[in-house]
């Protein structure tokens, strides 16, 4: 009687251990998840930074070409006058 009292006991102590490690053990997991799909949005929108920071250098250097040619064209402008 007593043997099987302390087996029925362990095994509800290693129920309450194990449970408990598997509730740790589905935390960890669904915070590394978390993790990853954060990880996944910062890099998609640094992404984006980087291709819109491109395109407005872009922008800037064929703005500063057509202010250039129209430098030009009122220097030869006063030129002419």
């Amino acid at each position: 009687m007593y043997s099987i009292s302390v087996l029925v006991l362990g095994f509800i102590i290693f129920m309450i251990i194990y449970g408990r490690f598997m509730n740790v053990s589905g935390h960890i997991s669904r915070r590394r998840m978390q993790l990853d799909n954060f990880r996944d949005q910062v890099e998609f929108r640094v992404k984006r930074l980087v291709i819109g920071t491109r395109q407005i250098q872009e922008d800037i250097a064929l703005e500063r070409e057509h202010l250039e040619e129209l430098k030009e064209e009122l220097t030869d402008m006063r030129d002419e006058i």
